[in-house]
């Protein structure tokens, strides 16, 4: 077993950001109350019911495994809430279409590439 801990309150909030929500807005569209979305984002010892981290997945469109994972995306400082947001839609893909998603984006940039710069 892993002694890496899993911080779902660290994880909420940033899967909340990547979907640019407020706590208000998590806590309306997952049924949940404000105060609980903010113990749950601050203070990691807040137990979540398996019902409740659903509701919070299915909201933030990311799969409850996500949630639970003790791997995090990690993105450049020079990224921008567009590229992360895309990496994020396309992690959350069933793996076929997100291959197929993935090829269109790639034949675009080729496609631009071939354009002269000005």
């Amino acid at each position: 077993m892993s002694s890496k801990q899993i911080d779902i309150g660290q994880t909420i909030r940033f899967y909340r950001k990547q979907q640019g929500m407020t706590q208000e807005q998590l806590a309306e569209k997952s049924n949940l109350s404000v105060k609980y979305i903010s113990l749950l984002e601050n203070d990691a010892s807040t137990n979540i019911s398996i019902q409740n981290l659903a509701n919070i997945a299915n909201t933030l469109e990311v799969d409850l495994a996500t949630l639970l994972s003790t791997k995090k995306p990690q993105f450049s400082d020079n990224s921008t809430p567009y590229t992360e947001l895309l990496f994020l839609k396309l992690q959350n893909l069933p793996n076929e279409d997100a291959e197929q998603f993935s090829k269109v984006f790639l034949d675009l940039f080729r496609s631009l590439e071939e354009f002269p710069k000005k």
